[in-house]
């Protein structure tokens, strides 16, 4: 292949022509070098500022560099010459998206799809935004044009799955991963999800199942892990919970809900030295309602009502809605039969005028009770 810089018969160099340059340019974008493309786009544009073959390829080097205001100009000056040109309405279109422009962005795919009707990947795209804008309907017979069209579909059977989960239809959702798990029954990302939301329609047996499967694909995977615990916390074997948890540990620091999950297991198991150990180091990410009302029940267990106290002001000071929140905690302390610690509690914190005045008569009932 000739250079840019062509030398003449008789060994002058020869300008490149724009011809040249726009060739050399698009060789450069493919092998994504992306700023050597632009410079080369650049020189073209300065000898032929509406070549559209330029300001598209401009338009796609910008935009892979996340220069979306130079993206936007090319392209926008491409549709100012011709409103039809595919490679700018698509273009323009993954600009503004990126920019969550997403209602502009769908705008310009629409005009695309007039001209190119059949395009799964721009019909996903204008799924994909509809989702993002809550437009769920829309988002849904996107999804589902394309598989009328290609039932095979992966990015569209994704997003559809997806937007089933979004929409709480968690069965629906579980059957359409498990059409994309036909494909690849080792995608461990879509075996983690299915394992959640079994899990979440309470069907821990199958729950379970995914679980170990993600883990027989990634034995140190902590989503697996996590949800394998979960099930068996679920069983009420916190003994086998707790040493597939610690798993996690041995690879990073866990999370936040993590840490509550163990503590509570460790409660249940009568370790009431680590489960406190584990609600602390749940606070240490930041403040956690179940966390405090862990440590409230530890700590009244224990007799410690002052420092119950303290994490009760604590939980109600920080939580939006008190009233559900001493709701949520009473249901705790009446499931673990800890109503008398939870009465002891209640009469030190009415005695020492520690709650406010809207959740007194509730403290007051569960004293009758």
């Amino acid at each position: 292949m000739k250079s840019v810089n062509e030398s003449s018969p008789s060994g002058e160099k020869k300008s490149p022509s724009v011809i040249d340059i726009s060739k050399s340019a698009r060789n450069k974008l493919k092998a994504r070098r992306y700023q050597e493309a632009k410079d080369l786009f650049l020189t073209g544009l300065e000898m032929d500022p509406e070549n559209p073959y330029l300001l598209s390829g401009m338009g796609d080097a910008c935009r892979a560099t996340e220069d979306f205001a130079t993206a936007e100009k090319c392209y926008t000056a491409l549709l100012k010459n011709d409103g039809k040109n595919l490679f700018a309405l698509r273009g323009l279109g993954d600009v503004y998206k990126r920019l969550n422009r997403h209602q502009d962005a769908i705008s310009l795919w629409e005009t695309y799809l007039k001209f190119r009707p059949q395009d799964k990947h721009v019909m996903t795209r204008i799924a994909d935004s509809c989702k993002v804008l809550m437009q769920y309907e829309r988002a849904e017979n996107a999804y589902r044009q394309i598989l009328k069209f290609d039932p095979r579909d992966r990015f569209a059977m994704t997003g559809l799955a997806d937007l089933q989960h979004r929409m709480g239809f968690d069965e629906k959702a579980i059957e359409t991963y498990e059409k994309i798990l036909k494909f690849d029954p080792n995608e461990l990302h879509i075996l983690t999800i299915v394992g959640k939301l079994c899990w979440r329609i309470n069907d821990f047996e199958r729950a379970e199942k995914y679980f170990r499967h993600a883990l027989s694909v990634d034995p140190d995977n902590p989503y697996a892990l996590y949800g394998l615990g979960n099930c068996f916390r679920w069983y009420r074997q916190y003994e086998k919970a707790l040493e597939i948890w610690m798993r996690i540990l041995e690879t990073s620091d866990g999370t936040q809900t993590l840490h509550v999950r163990m503590g509570d297991a460790y409660f249940h198991l009568e370790q009431l030295g680590k489960a406190e150990s584990c609600y602390r180091k749940a606070l240490d990410f930041g403040y956690d309602p179940f966390a405090a009302a862990g440590l409230i029940c530890l700590c009244s267990v224990q007799n410690d009502i002052s420092t119950a106290a303290e994490y009760f002001t604590i939980l109600m000071t920080e939580a939006q809605q008190s009233a559900e929140q001493l709701e949520t905690l009473i249901k705790r302390f009446v499931r673990n039969e800890q109503r008398k610690a939870m009465q002891a509690l209640f009469y030190f914190l009415l005695k020492e005028e520690r709650v406010s005045e809207d959740l007194r008569p509730a403290l007051e009932q569960h004293l009758i009770d």
